[in-house]
């Protein structure tokens, strides 16, 4: 008789996996510290996070630490703009709504609406970098139409990434040490099903 709990056991494997999506988390974390570098630690994430979910990830601190090297540059002209926007997004969002008194409900909208699609688009150029080879306008085209194209799967990553913010929040910040690891991993799941249907369907190559 087979042990559900031996070393060779569907269990000790999930739980295998679970330990490699935390640990690479708390990688994401630490190389993501110093902000400026976050992009590239998003797309080593994601790297590592679209192999592990096809069993193909190999060492995870190799393979991390070889693609944040790989896309530090290409990923920190992806972040930069990204996080500006977000923020100016964000602070006036938060500016109308809270000290307008209600008086700005256009603007409230506005800033709503691109504050929204800031945060689509960065959840996914990254994990575009980390699959595919591209301009940085390339790869923000490429990302845009893939959101735009797949928006039942983008409002399933929107809630997981809205989901993540809130547990973040109520637990006063503490998941944000290994959390990403798990939340993206789920994402990774719906990342290769969009990118190897367009793959078998020709519309992409892989790599290029």
């Amino acid at each position: 008789m087979v042990n559900p709990f031996g070393i060779n056991s569907p269990f000790a494997a999930a739980v295998n996996k679970l330990v490699q999506m935390i640990y690479v988390g708390i990688l994401w974390f630490v190389c993501s510290i110093p902000v400026i570098t976050a992009g590239a630690a998003t797309t080593a994430l994601y790297e590592v996070l679209l192999k592990m979910e096809k069993n193909q990830e190999g060492y995870v601190s190799v393979s991390f630490f070889r693609a944040f090297r790989k896309n530090l540059k290409s990923a920190t002209l992806v972040w930069i703009p990204l996080l500006v926007a977000e923020v100016v997004f964000g602070f006036n969002l938060f500016y109308y709504a809270v000290f307008g008194g209600g008086q700005f409900p256009v603007q409230c909208a506005v800033f709503a609406v691109l504050s929204l699609a800031a945060l689509i688009l960065s959840g996914y150029v990254f994990p575009v970098m980390a699959r595919f080879e591209n301009t940085t306008a390339g790869t923000f085209r490429m990302a845009a139409l893939l959101a735009v194209q797949n928006a039942g799967w983008t409002a399933v990553i929107l809630f997981v990434q809205l989901l993540t913010i809130a547990v973040c929040w109520f637990f006063l910040y503490f998941p944000l040490l290994f959390i990403m690891g798990i939340t993206g991993y789920f994402q990774a799941v719906i990342f290769n099903h969009i990118f190897d249907r367009l793959i078998a369907q020709g519309k992409i190559i892989e790599g290029a």
